[in-house]
């Protein structure tokens, strides 16, 4: 009975404060398509252990049966559990190895599976997490390469369409639908990286090492410029990507209240290539992984079949007291063990979070400064051009043609200090009037040369000189309600850009009418820091205390 005592003791004994921690990397899963795929993956894993695990596998691993190395001498410590019910069968397996620093506890393990549902396609899986001293510095994101070479080999699909160990390439105006589809398809699972190339087929990143680092944790896509254009037309070029950039379209993208801020776009740096995009991309894709819902996304831990098995085997046992109650312990400790281990890489997680979510604020003020010079540019461009010699023709404004072409012109024309969201863009696509929209882009003329002046520059001549502008094509510039605060307690009157939300409090109005062909709002807020002009919501009236 001694032994049995140590072990509960063991199960109830309060653990000491580690000196190291568990530092998820990726998590990947996918379904697999080919004809025995069950065998030919669970085998492939299996072989891939084999170069591993530091000695001759036992019999069990060659037949896909469980098997256990930990404790013997030389072996890295491996096993697997097999579980077959009437729901199937799962096969998973574990490899703990030393790290750099073994001397200090680091270790790297690396968990698969592969599942066969009766009646569902087989489903594959792998996890690399690390356990290393606290405060070490932080690690490459990768994930096991045992993903890319099984994808070189096998057929495989997510989110219903295939993925492969390299980027597809996209050449054609179809092609482009197909993405858009994508982008905006509801419970999409893993991210799209869509990567635009000139007609040579040249990118800022690698696109060989693109697949060999992140294939099966994203979709990814090499878009031409043909492919780039057309996706810019059908999703608006805010949201799309072209010119050499590089983009990722997050999953639970919606299609009405999209925001390009929260799908991080890297333009071509001055330098040209750049390699180092493709850690950039891998720290933010990786993590996502790390979901453990059921159906698609289910990642089958060893721990939760091996506490199965354990449990199992304690229910089964036949003897003496004492052997029953030692079938319990062990079922006990496998389950503790497991719990322990998911405590720490929910701890873990939650660091990856909090680094993650200061990563995406870098993310939109990277791009808020990139939109912003470029719109600088295009328009000191521009106006140099409209200030050339008394002996050159003076050009004319562009006319705005259309309510689909708000979104170019307003970048076009309208300058670095407004910034027309979204969804005002969305919506004058949507319900826009053809009768409206010239002094629609009057109007935002009229806020160009003398409302912004009077916001960054202040003075009683400029203030008048807005008003003015405004009142002669019958707008007015006021706040929404009586009551200032109440607009932020209505949620249609705010939008998010990037990690900020922008209340609505004022509003540049023409009409009285409900009617669109009547009238127009203009629903805004000021960004005192970035020195913007904001408009949230247009043309459609809001509700109101009125209506």
């Amino acid at each position: 009975m001694s032994q049995l005592s140590e072990a509960l003791g063991a199960l109830i004994e309060q653990p000491a404060t580690s000196a190291t921690q568990i530092r998820p990397v990726s998590r990947i899963s996918f379904s697999l398509t080919d004809k025995d795929a069950f065998e030919k993956s669970a085998q492939f894993s299996v072989d891939w252990l084999a170069g591993k695990i530091g000695g001759e596998l036992p019999d069990e691993a060659r037949a896909l049966a469980s098997f256990d190395t930990r404790g013997s001498d030389g072996f890295h410590p491996c096993h697997a559990v097999r579980v077959d019910d009437h729901s199937g069968s799962i096969w998973a397996a574990r490899i703990d190895e030393p790290g750099s620093n073994p001397g200090a506890g680091e270790t790297w393990s690396t968990e698969m599976f592969v599942e066969r549902p009766v009646g569902g396609l087989v489903r594959f899986g792998a996890q690399l997490m690390t356990r290393r001293p606290a405060n070490s510095p932080d690690i490459r994101p990768s994930r096991p390469r045992l993903i890319y070479d099984l994808l070189s080999t096998l057929s495989a699909e997510a989110d219903g369409e295939a993925i492969a160990d390299a980027p597809a390439i996209l050449t054609t105006h179809d092609d482009a639908n197909t993405l858009a589809r994508l982008i905006y398809r509801p419970k999409r699972r893993l991210p799209v990286v869509v990567v635009s190339t000139d007609y040579d087929g040249w990118s800022q990143v690698n696109l060989h090492h693109l697949g060999v680092r992140l294939s099966g944790a994203a979709h990814l896509y090499a878009a031409g410029p043909e492919t780039s254009w057309e996706l810019t037309r059908l999703i608006g070029k805010r949201m799309s990507t072209f010119n050499g950039g590089v983009r990722i379209y997050m999953p639970g993208i919606d299609e009405e209240d999209d925001d390009p801020f929260q799908n991080p776009l890297w333009l071509i740096p001055k330098s040209g290539p750049n390699p180092a995009l493709i850690n950039q991309l891998a720290e933010r894709i990786f993590p996502l992984g790390f979901h453990d819902n059921d159906g698609e996304s289910r990642f089958w831990h060893i721990g939760q079949l091996r506490k199965a098995a354990s449990a199992s085997v304690a229910l089964e046992t036949v003897g003496s007291e004492t052997e029953k109650l030692e079938a319990q312990v062990a079922a006990l400790q496998d389950e503790v063990a497991d719990l322990k281990e998911q405590l720490e890489v929910a701890a873990g997680l939650e660091r990856i979070a909090s680094s993650a979510e200061k990563a995406a604020q870098q993310d939109v003020q990277r791009m808020q400064d990139e939109i912003g010079r470029l719109k600088a540019e295009n328009y000191h461009l521009r106006t140099a051009a409209q200030h050339a010699t008394v002996f050159e023709d003076k050009p004319a404004e562009r006319v705005l043609a259309s309510y689909d072409d708000l979104e170019e012109w307003a970048d076009e024309v309208l300058g670095p200090h407004i910034f027309i969201h979204n969804k005002a863009i969305r919506e004058c696509r949507k319900s826009g009037h053809p009768d409206t929209l010239d002094r629609i882009a009057n109007t935002l003329f009229a806020i160009r040369d003398y409302w912004i002046p009077f916001k960054l520059e202040g003075g009683l001549e400029r203030k008048e000189a807005a008003e003015n502008a405004l009142a002669a094509l019958g707008v007015e510039d006021e706040g929404c309600f009586t009551r200032r605060e109440k607009a932020s307690e209505k949620p249609e009157y705010s939008v998010r850009e990037g990690t900020i939300t922008w209340v609505l409090y004022d509003h540049f109005k023409y009409g009285n009418s409900r009617q669109n062909s009547e009238q127009f709002r203009m629903y805004y807020a000021w960004d005192e820091e970035s020195r913007r002009l904001i408009i949230g919501k247009m043309p459609s009236h809001l509700p109101n205390d009125m209506s």
